[in-house]
């Protein structure tokens, strides 16, 4: 399995869990959410997603399980603005670490930008489409 639970990870999920998310964090140049109410939605999105892995089966996630329910989340912040898109995947950077998870492989990226600038294709940009 790619993920499994383990007391410790129970209880820092619980800790992020229980934090009060999308509200102005200067450490990190965030501005806030632009109201309470997009605050309560984006916060209802990323307590889903940590509820969902503290109540994850005791034979833990496979590494496609783990991915897909942190892209539900990312697919919705893409509809808000930049700065809820990047708050967003900065919590989901904290899961990573909770679990240890070194890199998304440009999965964050991806999500983020459309693509993972990463990632060198060595094709030519074709301006014309």
């Amino acid at each position: 399995m790619f993920v499994i639970n383990s007391q410790k990870n129970i209880s820092e999920l619980n800790k992020l869990l229980a934090m009060d998310k999308f509200k102005e964090d200067n450490s990190i140049a965030y501005p806030g959410a632009p109201s309470e109410e997009i605050r309560l939605l984006c916060q209802q999105v990323m307590d889903a997603i940590i509820t969902a892995l503290i109540k994850m089966p005791e034979k833990g996630l496979n590494k496609v399980e783990f991915w897909r329910l942190l892209e539900q989340g990312a697919k919705f912040y893409q509809r808000l603005d930049s700065e809820e898109v990047d708050r967003g995947l900065t919590y989901m950077e904290d899961v990573m670490d909770i679990y240890g998870i070194q890199s998304s492989e440009g999965r964050l990226n991806t999500w983020r930008y459309g693509f993972d600038p990463n990632q060198n294709t060595n094709k030519p940009i074709n301006f014309a489409q």
